[in-house]
């Protein structure tokens, strides 16, 4: 009986993970060979299964009642996946700000993680927050995350309606905040810019605003975004501490 406990067990820890890590950024990039994410997903459901076995209690009996704990499973991962992936939209948010204030807007660029077109900034600022992900090694928390969620939410239990009255839209709210506030220095600099221009326009009628105005937007939002380079990590890492919170509050913890 134990190598049948074993063998749901290991379906039942790598559904929930599966279903977390298929949406979160890095794990589930295109670019990234789909059979290195399976194995990874698997080794690790493969730690975290023998303490599960310990305490498994469950009586399933028949492959529905096992469909139906799987749903559950899926639903929990996909619940914290989601988390991430709300927070992780504010710098494809401030990325599209600072895109269309510049003159970046027109052209795109093809992403890293799932080969779609992107703002340039957007890019940017993606690949510069991935950086830091894995430099603060955000994503051994996210590890930790799912396996504490076993705790509180133990295969067999149905959280579904704390999963359902987990405040998304608090996350959705932030992100918007936080991707304005990345962006701001740039709406307000080239905001001034446009009125200067506008003022020159006015004192000499003669001068082609268009031809001065797109180098002059480029020239100072590059410059402006080399000298928030340097604020930029400490933003991130506050972005990640509230998707970890935000993990937090949805296991209980």
């Amino acid at each position: 009986m134990l190598f049948y406990d074993y063998v749901i067990v290991t379906i039942l820890v790598f559904t929930r993970m599966a279903a977390m890590f298929g949406i979160i950024p890095i794990f589930n990039a295109n670019n990234t060979p789909t059979w290195t994410k399976v194995w990874f997903i698997f080794f690790l459901a493969m730690v975290v299964v023998p303490q599960q076995v310990a305490t498994y209690s469950l009586e399933i009996e028949n492959f529905l009642e096992l469909a139906g704990v799987m749903v559950v499973e899926s639903l929990i991962g996909f619940a914290m996946g989601l988390i991430v992936l709300v927070v992780m939209n504010v710098f494809y948010l401030a990325g599209s700000l600072v895109d269309r204030d510049i003159g970046f807007a027109m052209v795109s660029v093809i992403g890293v993680e799932d080969e779609s077109e992107l703002p340039i900034t957007s890019n940017l600022y993606y690949i510069f927050a991935m950086m830091v992900f894995l430099l603060t090694n955000v994503h051994h928390q996210l590890i930790r995350a799912i396996v504490a969620s076993y705790k509180t939410m133990p295969m067999g239990s149905n959280p579904v309606m704390g999963l359902l009255i987990y405040d998304y839209i608090e996350l959705l709210q932030y992100s918007f905040i936080t991707g304005f506030q990345m962006a701001a220095p740039f709406i307000i600099t080239i905001l001034i810019a446009n009125i200067l221009l506008g003022l020159l326009s006015k004192a000499m009628p003669g001068m082609n605003v268009f031809m001065i105005g797109m180098p002059l937007k480029i020239l100072v939002g590059l410059f402006l975004l080399s000298l928030m380079m340097t604020v930029y990590p400490n933003m991130m890492i506050d972005v990640f501490e509230t998707m970890l919170d935000g993990l937090a509050k949805l296991i209980g913890q």
